[in-house]
């Protein structure tokens, strides 16, 4: 007979132990996301900067994301969400650094949406990659289930808890706050299996 309590065991603790980090940090990238926006709001006012923002910040996903899902199948899945996520984290503290010590130019924040537009169109495909490889095929339908709400909560809650942070903190304090959810979603992929 078979132990369904000690099977569950077996695939809920990994999981959610990445499901987990993998939510912070997507709090962490929605904050920063319209940390950014609105920093360049603020400082230029000019829709010619945010449509460009928000080119460099698709335009590499759109490119890449066809192609993403096809090396992510033939790679480590584990290293692939680690490279995007420390990538992205990177990139942050990179632009962290530029807020702080005052030296922050619009063509910097173009390149670190666009480097974290490449980190997430690697990032996602290995994500869902990963949960069909961990979660029983009978629990699949209820996982999804939680991805969706979890993106619509985010779609929700996601600029206000931006905003929040921004009168709670410097925006180099918001940058570090992405870092810091992205070494949430890495750290459990050191010790967790896929």
């Amino acid at each position: 007979m078979i132990d369904h309590g000690q099977d569950t065991a077996k695939w809920k603790i990994p999981f959610f132990s990445i499901w987990t980090g993998q939510a912070f940090s997507l709090v962490g990238t929605r904050v920063a996301q319209f940390a950014l926006i609105w920093w360049l709001t603020k400082l230029t006012g000019s829709a010619t900067v945010l449509a460009t923002a928000s080119m460099a910040a698709l335009v590499p996903d759109i490119v890449l994301g066809p192609l993403a899902g096809a090396y992510v199948d033939r790679w480590s899945r584990r290293i692939v969400m680690i490279v995007a996520d420390g990538l992205i984290a990177l990139a942050s503290l990179w632009l962290a650094f530029l807020f702080w010590t005052g030296a922050i130019e619009i063509w910097h924040v173009y390149v670190i949406m666009a480097v974290r537009s490449v980190g997430g169109a690697f990032h996602w495909p290995a994500m869902q990659a990963s949960t069909s490889l961990m979660v029983p095929k009978e629990q699949l339908t209820r996982v999804a289930g939680m991805n969706q709400t979890l993106n619509g909560l985010l779609n929700i809650f996601g600029a206000p808890l931006g905003a929040l942070l921004m009168e709670l903190l410097p925006l180099h304090g918001v940058m570090l706050v992405d870092v810091g959810t992205a070494a949430l979603a890495v750290v459990p992929l050191f010790f967790v299996h896929i």
